[in-house]
C-alpha cells in the first residue's frame, strides 16, 4: 500500500482517501465542520487546513487525496494560527447558551473551541438574530447557532432525494431555510439534527429531556423493517430518550428513517400490558403469572391450537416456539405474520429509494430461514390460536373462538384474548434478526422490561411446569 508522513509519523493509506480519513486510521486528529464521510466535499468551514510540504498555501485536508511521499504537517504554527482564527469568525455570531442548547455536550464546535480556539475575543459588536420558522414535527430550528456548514442542504440534495433546504442571502446575512419556508417534506428529517455539528437543528422528540453526558448508549438493531439498519439506543435510568444512526457501510451507512427512529416509544407507551391478565367477563384484569398461566392452558386444552409466531420476534425466540408447539401442542401447525400484504421474502421489497422495506418488522426472512410458513387463513379444525408477538407485527383477523397473547401487546388491541403473558420488546432483549440481504445482525439489551413482563423463555418454561 501507498505510504505518506504524517506529523513524521509514516502512515500507510488507500488510492483516493482524503488526508482527514488516512490521519483518522493513524489516531490523529485533524478537526473538521463541513466534511461528512456519507456527503460531498465542499471544503468550505477551512478548519481542516494543514500544512504540506512543496504546496505554498495551507490546504484542506478533507478535499485533498494523500499521495505516495507526502508530508503533511497538522500541528504547525501555521496550522493552529489558521484554527483560531476559523474558531474566532465562527464564534462572532455563535450565541453564548451552551447552558440551555440540547448539543451541549457533544456539540463539534463546543469541542472544538476549547481544543483549537483562543480564549479571548476581540469582537464587542452585537451578534446576529433571526426569528425561526416551523419545519415540522421532527426539527427544531434554531439559526442563531448556524456555522454555515451545509451538511444539511447537502443531505437533501444528495441522499433524502429532496432539495428543501436552502442558503439565501449572502455573507453575514447567509441564513440556512426550507425553500418558501415550508415544512420539512422528507420521511428522513432526524438526520439532519444528528450531522449538524452545533445546536442549529435539533430533535423536537429530545428537546430538553436529558443532558447528553447522562445517557448510556446501548448499540443494536432497527426493527421497523426488513432492513435492519443499525442503530444507538441512548437511555438513562431504564427509560429511552433517543435513537440514533450508527454507521454500518453495509446496511443503512451513516443514515435512518424517522419511522425507525421513533419507532422505540411503544416500548414505553402506559397503554402496554407489563402484568399478566386474564378475561373476566368482557375485560382484561390483572392477575397474578402462576393464575394467568394455568387459565391460558385451561382456555386451549382439549382444542386443536395453531400457532402464531410475529416476524418480530428473534431466531432464537421463533426456534424455542417451534420446539414448544411441538412438544407441548401436540405439534401444533406454526405460522408467521407480520406486514399485511406481505406474506413472503418474496413480497418484500424496497418501499423508497433509500433504506424503508415493504415488510415492517425486522426478522421476516429470519422466519424463512426457519422453516415457518406464512399465515394466510387458519386451517380447518382449529378452535384456538397461541400469538407470540414482540410488539411491532401488525395482529391478523382470527377466526377462532379462543385467543392466547403472549408477548407485547396494548390494552386496546387485546380485548378479544381469554388472556396475555407479557414479554420482551426488542429494547430489552439480546437476539438475532435475518435482514433481506440474509445478514444475521444482534439485537442488544439496552433496558429491563417494566413491571411484571418476562422473556420468552421464562414464559415457556412456567407453561411447562405449572
Amino acid at each position: 500500500m501507498p505510504k505518506c508522513i504524517i506529523d513524521g509519523r509514516e502512515v500507510e493509506f488507500t488510492p483516493g482517501q482524503n488526508l482527514i480519513d488516512v490521519a483518522k486510521s493513524a489516531g490523529i486528529e485533524i478537526p473538521f465542520f463541513c466534511y461528512h464521510p456519507g456527503l460531498s466535499v465542499v471544503a468550505q468551514c477551512r478548519m481542516c487546513a494543514v500544512e504540506i510540504e512543496k504546496f505554498p498555501k495551507l490546504q484542506t485536508a478533507c478535499s485533498t487525496p494523500a499521495t505516495e511521499g507526502m508530508v503533511v504537517k497538522t500541528q504547525s504554527d501555521k496550522v493552529k494560527q489558521n484554527q483560531k482564527s476559523v474558531m474566532e469568525f465562527l464564534l462572532i455570531n455563535h450565541p453564548l447558551d451552551c447552558p440551555v442548547c440540547d448539543k451541549s455536550g457533544e456539540c463539534d464546535l463546543q469541542d472544538q473551541s476549547y481544543g483549537y480556539g483562543s480564549a479571548y475575543m476581540r469582537t464587542s459588536e452585537e451578534r446576529r438574530t433571526y426569528v425561526d420558522l416551523d419545519m415540522g414535527p421532527v426539527i427544531q430550528k434554531n439559526m442563531n447557532r448556524c456555522i454555515h456548514c451545509t451538511r444539511c442542504i447537502r443531505f437533501g440534495d444528495e441522499v433524502a432525494g429532496i432539495r428543501e433546504m436552502v442558503a439565501i442571502q449572502r455573507g453575514n446575512n447567509t441564513e440556512i431555510t426550507t425553500i418558501d419556508g415550508k415544512q420539512l417534506q422528507t420521511e428522513y428529517a432526524g438526520n439532519y439534527a444528528d450531522i449538524c455539528p452545533t445546536g442549529s437543528l435539533t430533535l423536537k422528540d429530545f428537546r430538553f429531556k436529558k443532558r447528553a453526558w447522562f445517557l448510556k448508549k446501548t448499540p443494536t438493531i432497527c426493527e421497523g423493517c426488513s432492513r435492519g439498519c443499525s442503530l444507538e439506543l441512548q437511555h438513562e435510568a431504564n427509560v429511552i430518550y433517543r435513537c440514533i444512526a450508527r454507521e454500518n457501510k453495509e446496511v443503512n451507512k451513516h443514515w435512518i428513517c424517522d419511522e425507525g427512529r421513533f419507532n422505540y416509544h411503544y416500548v414505553q407507551e402506559s397503554d402496554r400490558i407489563t402484568e399478566p391478565a386474564v378475561k373476566q367477563g368482557t375485560a382484561l384484569q390483572m392477575s397474578a403469572w402462576k393464575q394467568a398461566v394455568l387459565s391460558a392452558r385451561e382456555a386451549v386444552a382439549g382444542k386443536k391450537v395453531a400457532v402464531l409466531v410475529g416476524s418480530d420476534l428473534t431466531q432464537e425466540e421463533a426456534a424455542m416456539v417451534q420446539q414448544f408447539a411441538k412438544s407441548k401442542l401436540a405439534s401444533a401447525p406454526v405460522f408467521h405474520f407480520g406486514t399485511p400484504g406481505v406474506e413472503s421474502a418474496k413480497d418484500d421489497d424496497a418501499a423508497d429509494s433509500l433504506l424503508k422495506r415493504k415488510s415492517k418488522t425486522a426478522n421476516l426472512h429470519g422466519m424463512e430461514k426457519l422453516g415457518i410458513a406464512p399465515f394466510t387463513a387458519m386451517p380447518s379444525g382449529v378452535h384456538a390460536a397461541i400469538v407470540f408477538r414482540g410488539g411491532r407485527a401488525q395482529l391478523p383477523t382470527l377466526a377462532v373462538s379462543t385467543r392466547i397473547g403472549v408477548g407485547v401487546f396494548k390494552r386496546s388491541e387485546s380485548l378479544e384474548f381469554e388472556a396475555v403473558l407479557p414479554g420482551t420488546a426488542f429494547a430489552e432483549k439480546d437476539g438475532t434478526i435475518v435482514n433481506f440481504m440474509g445478514m444475521e445482525q444482534r439485537l442488544k439489551r439496552a433496558i429491563a422490561a417494566p413491571r411484571e413482563c418476562k422473556s420468552l423463555s421464562e414464559i415457556l418454561m412456567m407453561w411447562t411446569n405449572l
